[in-house]
């Protein structure tokens, strides 16, 4: 086997291996509604953070209430308050909102995981007609 192969095939492993499914699934986080007065917070993957902070608004943009999320990762406000949006976010990065009347959206799994690999693979195909045209140039 010639160098370049063998740095392809390095190459095909570490990105599989950065790439697995339980590791890009960590990254979404979601915010719904549960009920009236009651805002769930997840991670795509389930769970969340216990210092994750919900802000609540009006439609006007006024902030009608702040806090933490409690120990089942929901955030509770008095139901009578028209909140028209609402954002977690915890602190790492991880942001979520809610905007009433507005049915969230995920991205199906799956098709994102092959399309990541099938980018990486063409990727890989590239440099290597790069590094076989060169080492042709060469002889």
């Amino acid at each position: 086997m010639n160098i370049k192969l063998k740095e392809n095939i390095i190459f095909g492993i570490l990105c599989i291996f950065l790439l697995i499914p339980s590791v890009v699934y960590a990254h979404g986080m979601l915010l719904t509604l549960e009920e009236p007065g009651v805002l769930k917070v997840e991670y795509d993957g389930g769970g969340f953070s216990p210092r994750t902070e919900v802000t609540i608004f009006d439609k006007d943009g006024n902030e009608l209430g702040k806090g933490l999320v409690d120990e089942e990762g929901r955030f509770h406000f008095d139901p009578s308050l028209e909140v028209y949006t609402a954002i977690a976010d915890d602190g790492m990065g991880h942001r979520a909102e809610y905007k009433e009347g507005v049915e969230q959206k995920s991205i199906p799994k799956l098709p994102v995981i092959i399309g990541v690999f099938a980018v990486i693979g063409i990727i890989s195909v590239i440099f290597n007609k790069r590094a076989k045209q060169k080492e042709q140039q060469q002889i």
